[in-house]
């Protein structure tokens, strides 16, 4: 998946060109960003007059699973630049986030690292027979330290690069990523319903597809509570309280946007807003899970040495 930064600055200047009138497949051909190859084929595509729906179900994996649906939809009602300055800003917003908790990670991370090297060295004194060096050992007891931390941040990664849904329901059972993980959802939730009613789709169809992109359990059985609602052409404004999933401040941003007849663009503030609750959340999360692991190590570490040097201490005392 390409990075928020390059996926930002794409779609801005997708926008810019589709504003001044390029031609869809020259834009995308002439956009620098994400692999040339993959852009030219989908140019290609365009050009040959394939649906913007076949375009899209073979788009590459760095495109955005929710992006390509956005894009699809925003072509077909005729409000492709506007839905692409929205993904420009939301996906600037995303990536300046991450950075701050990769730089927040670095720290932590690398005396983890440094540690789990050092305490099997630490292990090998011995008070009776002095420091005796084993590589092999060395190697097993590192390991078996770095390994899952790796393994860890090798699954994470898969994770989010294949849009796993399995990923929202493991953070939901983890303590301070719970509060990311709904977050999240909201502000997924939130930014995809604005988005669907500012390109022209109908209520219903926003809804239910803001629902699949929100990966939420909660948020789904919520709109299936709420079909006979859509059947009978009427607004979920005033059922919105009956389920738990949507906080009062959603509920009040709803039902405002739907009084002033701006509901889009309060489901989009509505999405940033929760967007920022769910950056500060894995902020905070960033900070103390690897704080906690170092102080993990560090006790163990400081154990050791006291173990060590205190066997020198005893041997030295029974020769006084």
């Amino acid at each position: 998946m390409a990075s928020h930064k390059v996926l930002s600055n794409w779609y801005r200047q997708l926008a810019e060109h589709l504003n001044s009138g390029t031609r869809i497949a020259e834009a995308f051909s002439v956009c620098a960003g994400p692999p040339s190859q993959d852009r030219l084929r989908m140019a290609a595509l365009f050009e040959s007059g394939t649906a913007i729906e076949a375009v899209m179900a073979a788009a590459p994996a760095w495109l955005p699973k929710a992006d390509r649906v956005f894009i699809s939809t925003a072509m077909q009602t005729g409000r492709l630049p506007q839905t692409l300055r929205k993904l420009s800003d939301r996906h600037e917003r995303i990536g300046a986030t991450q950075l701050k908790v990769i730089f927040g990670l670095l720290y932590p991370l690398g005396v983890y690292h440094l540690a789990a090297l050092i305490l099997p060295i630490v292990r090998m004194i011995d008070y009776e027979v002095g420091f005796e060096w084993d590589a092999q050992q060395h190697l097993l007891q590192s390991s078996l330290l770095i390994g899952p931390v790796w393994a860890l941040g090798a699954l994470t990664l898969f994770l989010v690069k294949t849009d796993n849904p399995m990923l929202p329901r493991i953070l939901r059972c983890v303590p301070l990523l719970r509060r990311y993980s709904k977050a999240q959802a909201l502000a997924d939730f939130s930014y995809a319903l604005g988005t669907f009613i500012d390109a022209g789709v109908p209520m219903h169809t926003a809804w239910q597809g803001s629902a699949h992109i929100a990966h939420d359990p909660k948020i789904s059985r919520a709109y299936r509570a709420m079909q006979p609602t859509f059947a009978a052409g009427e607004d979920p404004a005033t059922q919105l309280k009956a389920h738990k999933v949507f906080p009062p401040d959603f509920v009040a941003f709803y039902a405002a946007g739907t009084q002033s007849g701006k509901l889009d663009e309060m489901m989009l503030k509505t999405g940033q807003q929760y967007q920022t609750q769910a950056n500060h959340a894995m902020t905070y999360a960033s900070i103390v899970y690897p704080t906690l692991l170092f102080v993990l190590v560090a006790t163990f570490i400081v154990f050791t040495i006291f173990q060590a040097y205190g066997g020198y201490l005893d041997l030295l005392n029974d020769l006084a």
